[in-house]
């Protein structure tokens, strides 16, 4: 049996010591002798499950999360199985009715003894964006030396019960609130400045001697700046601002105007600016696509956190490029100072004679190219509502202690999202009074008590309860549960206001997360759920074959971790169906993306709405290059695991993991006739501790053979060693419940028959990442619940994420 996402941790399950014990004799053991015990008893363990070992303490709910597996897979027929005889339906029904009643009577137990309080800890992200609303100010913690990396339970970043807090965290917490407390109140003036440089300067140092051959020539074009694939050139130096330190860190407005030379039928080039890591190569901080013509250059404009002092450099990525040239001699031929001056595709006399050809007899480049005509920084850029954010937090220089006390204490409130004492605030005023007497300036001393409060575990953690048990949420508690998993931040000051004022429940609390859902954070929600839900982490985890698949680089990787978030961003604002998900007539494109679709090119650089017609093959989530890439491993496919990825994912089961010491499936021998690796698959089944759970992974995997290990379409899969041809691949198969399909297309459809179970799923996935926790069996009657909700709207995606905000569930404790 699968294990779904109703689960208790194993670590608490081995340490109760419970996993293994059986009590007396209970009203369903008869059907479970008679129609389960054969397959998961003593004799057999299909499923890596006994159970006869599955405790009966339903009180303690060691097992419970098994036991709500048993009564799915009985009530859905998948157990016992076909070749099994079948109990009656009277059976069936006092069987589940025995069992379901035992675990509700468990459930309200363990309800009835909850801890007092609980904590979740922020993850990296929510720390981001929430010291960014609280004091306006714009800090990085995934720079290496900044906080550490979250753990990850199946691609959720914040499980509460996998944050923890080592002295490691402490030391980096520290650091962390002093960088963000130098940024919102800085030493030096750190005044937004704007700096452009043109072609001329970046080129050729001004240009004089160049734009004198120019005159000679009677050519009236402006110089520009040719950059070629490979190139990596300065794009931004610190002393271009002159003397700048970490207090001008902050965001910056970078505009370029550039076009490009594009070869026909050829991709457009791509500019990547970041931090260089190779000779041929940056780390991008910006990439787009320059789809301009020559003749025709665009403005493009973005912005961008910079860690002062910054220096970044532009390099152009296309794929086209011809492996024959001669990189070095080509890059030294085109970059040497002086060595060419260009103005237009037109004027190559005066390019370079030693250099390698760029273009034809008619113009054209003979690979994609960017002309670069100037580039402007601006910044550290603050709005005036980032500014608000700061007004008067810090008190005077003469203010009382009575006055100091009470800035404190507005600051701790607003930063730990909650009423606060003055007794809670007195070790903090105690460091500023020590530091006012060892003669530190108020503003300093003030600075000290404030690193304190955005060090207190009130800050660092989302913290539900108090010394006395309660059932549900206070209403400030539930703000802070809504804004952590709407926006992923801190409340607003609406927010707190409607806490505070006892109007979080029924219209109210309709109608505040009708204004979360509209507010522009919801951006951060789209970003990071859609980002954990689709574990897009592992897009790119194996880089693929270059030898295999010389296509894909990493503007293509960046374009597909990108699509299924612009693709969730598309369903959730038009509050589509959620079978949109499963398959659609349309996708979120760029150019790159349409390129290697084979889809038309886009108007225009960026993600938008792009047709699909049925012979492109593509449509919904689990056709695009991200999923399908994501369960490869950079030399092919890897049915399994997709198979793996598309149960948790759609329906929310994680398969067990595979028996210790299964055989790896080896490449075909050189001499035999080439199979496909889905001929190999179905000789590992033939195992028997194999067999009952491929039976129900591998044909969520095999359905997308048709995708090679990057995502394109295929008919045969490409076999490197053996005799023959390489075989054609076979989709079909056939569902765990006996339903066949013949190709992708049929399986989508499949798929949205079980609509229900998807959408239950879905429903499972946003509330354990509203949670912050793993869903038990006694979360399923506020799972249903949710469900039945979403149904009277007919599934759309908004309105299931407003039924769980809205839920029961989400003023649980």
């Amino acid at each position: 049996m699968t294990r779904s996402v109703f689960n208790l941790p194993a670590t608490l399950v081995a340490s109760l010591g419970l996993a293994s014990a059986v009590g007396a004799a209970e009203p369903f053991d008869a059907f479970l002798e008679k129609h389960c015990i054969s397959c998961h008893g003593p004799e057999k363990e299909k499923g890596d499950l006994r159970i006869d070992k599955l405790s009966r303490d339903f009180k303690l709910g060691a097992d419970s999360h098994h036991w709500a597996e048993v009564i799915e897979q009985v009530n859905s027929g998948e157990m016992p199985p076909k070749k099994e005889k079948k109990p009656t339906q009277e059976e069936i029904e006092a069987f589940v009715t025995a069992l379901d009643s035992k675990i509700k009577e468990g459930r309200a137990a363990r309800m009835a003894a909850r801890p007092a309080v609980s904590h979740y800890r922020l993850s990296r992200k929510e720390y981001q964006n929430t010291v960014y609303d609280l004091l306006g100010v714009r800090y990085d913690p995934a720079k290496p030396g900044e906080l550490n990396e979250d753990t990850l339970w199946h691609g959720f970043e914040r499980i509460g019960s996998e944050l923890s807090l080592s002295p490691s965290h402490v030391d980096r917490y520290y650091r962390a609130a002093g960088t963000v407390l130098d940024r919102a109140f800085p030493a030096a003036s750190g005044e937004a400045r704007k700096v452009r440089k043109t072609a001329a300067d970046l080129r050729y140092s001004g240009g004089k001697d160049q734009q004198a051959a120019l005159d000679r020539f009677g050519i009236k074009r402006p110089l520009r700046y040719l950059l070629f694939p490979g190139t990596v050139q300065n794009a931004l130096s610190a002393n271009w601002f002159g003397k700048t330190g970490p207090e001008h860190s902050g965001l910056y407005k970078v505009r370029i105007q550039a076009s490009g030379v594009r070869p026909p039928g050829g991709q457009p080039a791509h500019l990547s600016i970041g931090k260089r890591t190779g000779e041929e190569t940056v780390d991008g901080l910006i990439d787009f696509d320059i789809t301009a013509p020559e003749d025709k250059p665009q403005v493009y404009e973005f912005e961008v956190f910079l860690e002062m002092p910054a220096s970044l450099d532009f390099c152009v990525v296309a794929t086209d490029v011809v492996d024959r040239r001669s990189g070095a001699a080509f890059r030294n031929a085109l970059s040497s100072r002086g060595g060419y001056i260009f103005t237009h595709s037109s004027e190559t006399l005066l390019l370079n004679p030693n250099a390698p050809q760029m273009f034809d007899g008619k113009g054209n480049g003979l690979f994609s190219t960017v002309l670069l005509d100037w580039i402007e920084w601006e910044g550290p850029l603050e709005t005036d509502a980032e500014k608000s954010l700061r007004k008067n937090l810090v008190p005077a220089d003469d203010a009382t202690p009575e006055v100091v006390a009470e800035h404190l204490q507005r600051f701790a409130e607003r930063a730990w999202r909650r009423a606060v004492n003055k007794e809670e605030l007195e070790d903090y005023l105690k460091s500023y009074r020590e530091e006012r007497e060892a003669g530190e300036k108020p503003a300093e001393a003030y600075r000290v008590a404030m690193q304190g409060v955005l060090t207190s575990r009130n800050f660092l953690y989302i913290v539900e309860g108090s010394p006395e048990a309660r059932e549900k949420l206070t209403d400030l508690e539930l703000a802070s549960r809504l804004s952590y998993f709407l926006w992923s931040s801190m409340p607003d000051d609406a927010l707190f206001t409607a806490a505070k004022g006892g109007t979080l429940n029924g219209e109210g609390l309709k109608k505040e997360v009708d204004r979360i859902l509209t507010d522009s954070r919801i951006n951060r929600f789209v970003d990071d759920f859609s980002r954990q839900w689709l574990q897009l982490h592992r897009v790119g985890m194996f880089p693929p074959d270059k030898k295999l698949y010389p296509t894909y680089d990493r503007w293509l990787e960046t374009s597909m971790r990108e699509e299924p978030v612009e693709f969730f961003r598309e369903v959730l604002v038009k509050n589509l169906p959620m079978e949109s998900f499963l398959d659609s007539d349309w996708t979120m494109a760029n150019s790159r993306l349409c390129d290697f679709y084979g889809l038309p090119e886009p108007k225009t650089d960026a993600f938008q709405r792009v047709s699909l017609k049925p012979e492109d093959r593509r449509g919904g989530l689990l056709t695009m290059g991200a999923s399908l890439g994501l369960t490869s491993d950079g030399t092919r496919h890897r049915p399994v695991h997709r198979g793996v990825w598309l149960s948790e994912v759609i329906f929310a089961k994680t398969p067990p993991p595979p028996p210790a010491n299964v055989p790896a499936i080896e490449p075909n021998p050189p001499t035999s006739a080439k199979a496909t690796l889905r001929e190999k698959l179905e000789a590992h089944r033939d195992n028997a501790n194999c067999s009952a759970c491929h039976a129900k992974i591998d044909p969520l995997g095999i359905a997308w053979d048709n995708y090679d290990a990057i995502g394109q379409w295929r008919t045969h899969e490409k076999v490197a060693a053996g005799t023959g041809a390489d075989p054609m691949v076979n989709p079909a198969g056939e569902m765990p419940d006996g339903r066949h399909f013949k190709d992708p297309n049929e399986f989508k459809r499949l798929l949205i028959e079980d609509r229900d179970k998807f959408v239950q799923a879905f429903i499972e996935h946003l509330s354990t990442y509203g949670l912050r926790r793993v869903l038990t069996v006694d979360d399923e009657d506020d799972i249903a619940a949710i469900a039945a909700e979403a149904k009277k709207n007919k599934y759309g995606v908004k309105d299931i994420v407003r039924a769980v905000a809205v839920s029961n569930l989400m003023r649980k404790r």
